[in-house]
């Protein structure tokens, strides 16, 4: 901008002090070094009279004016008038101000109106011009004509913004909808979506106008003349050709264009001025195309515009490429989860027999040193299978924000020491040197006790498994300023320094040397943080290095303290005697009903088996149970509707608890909205059976 300022400068100065030369040899020369000047130049007499212009200053008003006339006088502004007569569009302000302030003035932009309604954008700068004794006797004006560079950088913009704008879409019809808001009304009066569909059919999926109201007219001549092969102009050319077409003056292609005076007079009444339709490419196929219009706002495109089009259709076609791909991988997300629901499922019904069996096994034969050593083994692996699939899935449900925290006041000492329990036989097993340390003062916080007990005994788990045996492992609770934090320490294998940022990343899995792996998914940590995380704290790990041991700290917020404890969960139901329950089993997996009614009645209650939905209300009613443990995917009638018909002939005289190999978020509402008491998920531990039914019997 700079540069084009200086030259209009001394353009103007060289015109005001040449206009009258000494003779005519070098106003010849003079004139005819103007009319070489790429800028606009025009002179007029203190009266505002034009008594000199250069031939580009008649190309830049679109018409050629007449000198000497009178015009409007600088008083107020100077207006140029053509030569029929009629004045040019043009506010000459600068010049009356330069002649009557007898300065240079100007060095901006304005706009000047051409002979033909349109408009320029130029760089003005107006001079007094002064004879050889230094008296002013008019003005002079150069103009330069800007106007290709202000559209060239008004495109630019424009083509940020739609970057921007099109790389927040998430799917195919928005980012249609985002190109029509882009391109009306800056880049077009008019603007059309075509793609191509199956057996080479075109179809008009959007089309967008200043005016709505006048949307309806391209709507009636689509109605009465459809794209077709036969006139292939516009969308249906460029679809079939791959290249784009272009019109500058697109009224007069209207004649070879429509099929009969009718169709001409339709096209004429939408106004159209100019026109481009680009296509729409995406990995090598045309999708589609965009048309642009142009028909009130009377602008004309260039090639320059083209290529503007060119470029939005490209990124439009990257913006539709990712809204696929995001939208392929949500189909794809939610067929994983799907498979892992089904997979859970299927693995957690066989477990469920296996774990029951070897509870029968216990109970009704005193068993030798390998008997029971066989046993523990069995219920080991069980527990490890459920715990890695609970784990798998809990992962995938905290992704997608699925996990639904249950908060309580609860005693940060009680949760720990069940974690500790429930990891008591691997810790035994690996013969680890295991101590507690708690605070002489309880500590409490608000949080969900499942996934709380999650975290502390996957950390737990996590230093048996990477500490030899012998090893010692050392459970610490602290009160931190506003936190309760656990540490949890040992003397195991150690994390290796630049480990430890991606220690909690997902597979992410600290190898000895010499192995691969330490088993399990590399899932155990990241569930840890995010858990942590969901309920106000996080997780950090520590480590001299590798053979140095290690430290997870968890820090929770602490909750608001209080005199009573009311609110502490201690699970201090004793695990129950069932003796004259009259409860019903129902599960299509005979081995899984049969084991657990076994169970069942060795704890002396009266029991009875359903293996259908069906089946199961008949017996609920005719049975009057107290329990009903009913399995959620049987044959018949599903477990939802079978709770439904039970808990409306039943009432609240019975208690229905569903045991499922279903155990997603959305499983469990709907176990809830269908009536049921409590969700279980398969395997379930018989003694925790046992403490809900006691603690759902008492409540």
């Amino acid at each position: 901008m700079a540069d084009t300022t200086d030259m209009t400068k001394e353009t103007a100065r060289a015109a005001s002090r040449g206009t009258h030369p000494a003779g005519a040899q070098d106003e010849t020369h003079f004139r005819r070094m103007l009319d070489a000047l790429p800028a606009a130049a025009y002179t007029c007499d203190r009266d505002g009279l034009l008594t000199y212009f250069n031939a580009r200053a008649a190309e830049l008003w679109g018409r050629e004016p007449r000198l000497n006339d009178p015009g409007t006088r600088y008083g107020g502004a100077l207006r140029i008038f053509a030569g029929d007569g009629t004045p040019l569009s043009h506010d000459n302000s600068w010049m009356a101000r330069a002649i009557r302030e007898q300065r240079e003035f100007g060095g901006q932009e304005i706009v000047i109106g051409r002979a033909d309604g349109s408009r320029v954008t130029v760089l003005a700068h107006a001079s007094a011009l002064r004879d050889e004794a230094g008296n002013v006797i008019g003005g002079v004006n150069v103009l330069v004509d800007i106007d290709a560079r202000k559209r060239a950088q008004e495109i630019q913009d424009f083509l940020a913004q739609a970057s921007v704008a099109l790389a927040q879409v998430a799917d195919y019809q928005s980012t249609l909808e985002r190109i029509a808001n882009l391109a009306v009304p800056f880049f077009a009066d008019w603007f059309g979506v075509h793609v191509r569909e199956a057996g080479g059919k075109v179809r008009r999926i959007a089309v967008r106008h200043l005016n709505p109201e006048r949307e309806a007219e391209v709507e009636e001549l689509y109605r009465a003349y459809p794209p077709t092969a036969g006139k292939p102009y516009g969308a249906v050319e460029v679809l079939l050709s791959g290249k784009p077409a272009f019109a500058s003056d697109f009224d007069a292609l209207l004649p070879k264009i429509a099929r009969d005076e009718r169709h001409l007079g339709m096209l004429r009444n939408l106004g159209l001025k100019s026109f481009l339709c680009v296509p729409l490419r995406s990995r090598g196929q045309i999708l589609g195309t965009l048309t642009f219009a142009t028909a009130e706002s009377k602008r004309l495109y260039t090639e320059l515009h083209l290529r503007a089009a060119e470029d939005l259709a490209s990124r439009a076609a990257i913006a539709i490429e990712n809204a696929q791909l995001i939208e392929a991988l949500k189909v794809a997300d939610k067929r994983k989860d799907e498979f892992l629901a089904m997979l859970a499922h299927e693995l957690r019904n066989p477990l469920a027999p296996v774990r029951n069996a070897v509870h029968i096994m216990r109970a009704t034969t005193p068993p030798s040193a390998e008997a029971q050593w066989a046993h523990d083994v069995i219920d080991r692996q069980v527990q490890q299978m459920s715990r890695l699939v609970d784990d798998l899935l809990d992962v995938s449900r905290i992704a997608r924000g699925k996990i639904e925290l249950r908060r309580e006041r609860l005693a940060i000492a009680t949760v720990v020491s069940n974690a500790i329990e429930a990891s008591r036989p691997l810790i035994e097993r690996g013969r680890h040197e295991f101590s507690l340390v708690v605070p002489p003062d309880a500590l409490y916080v608000e949080a969900d006790a499942t996934r709380l007990s999650q975290i502390f005994s996957n950390l737990i788990n996590n230093a048996v498994k990477y500490t030899d045996p012998g090893g010692r492992i050392t459970v610490r609770i602290e009160r931190g300023e506003g936190q309760a934090i656990v540490r949890v320490t040992d003397t195991g294998i150690g994390i290796p320094p630049d480990m430890l940022d991606s220690i909690f990343d997902m597979f992410v899995q600290v190898e000895r040397a010499g192995d691969h792996s330490q088993g399990g998914l590399g899932i155990g940590l990241t569930l840890v943080k995010r858990l942590a995380e969901l309920q106000g704290g996080n997780v950090e790990a520590r480590s001299a290095g590798l053979g140095q041991g290690s430290e997870f700290a968890v820090r929770l917020p602490l909750a608001t303290e209080r005199d009573e404890a009311s609110g502490e969960r201690t699970g201090a139901y004793p695990v129950a005697k069932l003796d004259h329950s009259k409860i019903l089993v129902v599960d299509d997996n005979k081995d899984a009903a049969d084991s657990l009614a076994f169970l069942l009645r060795a704890n002396g209650s009266d029991v009875r088996i359903a293996y259908d939905g069906l089946e199961a209300v008949g017996a609920a009613i005719a049975f009057e149970p107290d329990i009903v443990l009913l399995d959620i995917g049987l044959p018949k009638l599903y477990g939802y509707d079978a709770a439904r018909r039970i808990r409306d002939a039943r009432g609240d005289d019975v208690l229905l608890i569903a045991i499922t190999g279903w155990g997603q978020e959305e499983d469990r509402r709907r176990a809830y909205d269908a009536g049921f008491d409590h969700h279980l998920t398969k395997p379930v531990q018989f003694d925790s059976l046992l403490r809900l039914i006691a603690k759902g019997r008492a409540s």
